[in-house]
């Protein structure tokens, strides 16, 4: 008498062992992704800090190579107002403004009308789109001028975005002090430079949280020297 068969056949599944190997596949499956989107996250934003960091690093770097190049021309009338060669500092809020001299401009053209001297300016602007955010910009005269430096031709970009805040403060050799402010122009003028002058740039990182960082900058010529500027 033949035997009824029990159970799955030979070489099949039912349909239980299915769902079940097709449930553990898919917790394994959500399980490896979750894995990678938290790796990557986390890949982000350390890309995102490191990134930050470097961008504030450059911008002190430059300020403190460009600061240590400053000068002050003796070929410059003191009883006018708009003079070529000049150090000037100004609080503005959170972030200071700096206008000065230096003699590190490089001339990419030999035919172009520009200088080995230029004036260099760092101060604060609204990001175009974003005005929560606030910019550090660097701007260069081409050549050194009896005008504003804002109203002549000049080479201007972003140097540090997103910055809160930015202060300078100035070592005075003469009187063994230091000064937070500094102005070769105006009433109560110094017709030297400082012989230091402190960095701190404090800029809003990855998750929305204020850094500073500090640097220093030795300025190389604080006496006026025998220069004069080419128009």
């Amino acid at each position: 008498m033949m035997r009824a068969a029990r159970g799955r056949s030979n070489g099949g599944f039912t349909l239980i062992e299915v769902m079940l190997a097709l449930s553990i596949l898919s917790f394994i499956s959500l399980t490896i992704w979750g894995t990678f989107s938290r790796t990557y996250a986390t890949k982000r934003r350390l890309d995102l800090a490191q990134e930050r960091i470097h961008v504030a690093r450059v911008a002190l770097m430059r300020i403190t190579r460009e600061l240590e190049m400053a000068y002050l021309s003796n070929h410059e009338n003191s009883l006018i107002q708009d003079r070529r060669t000049m150090f000037v500092s100004a609080s503005s809020g959170d972030v200071d403004e700096l206008k000065f001299s230096w003699f590190g401009k490089q001339r990419l053209r030999a035919d172009a009308a520009e200088g080995d001297t230029g004036m260099v300016l760092y101060y604060a602007e609204r990001d175009p789109d974003n005005s929560q955010i606030m910019n550090l910009m660097r701007r260069e005269t081409r050549r050194l001028q009896a005008q504003d430096p804002m109203a002549v031709r000049a080479d201007t970009y972003v140097l540090c975005p997103d910055v809160t805040r930015l202060k300078f403060s100035f070592f005075d050799a003469r009187i063994r002090e230091w000064r937070d402010a500094w102005s070769t122009m105006g009433g109560d003028q110094i017709d030297y430079l400082p012989t230091h002058v402190r960095v701190a740039l404090t800029i809003r990182d990855e998750r929305g949280k204020n850094i500073t960082y500090l640097s220093g900058a030795r300025i190389q010529m604080t006496e006026k020297v025998q220069h004069i500027p080419k128009l």
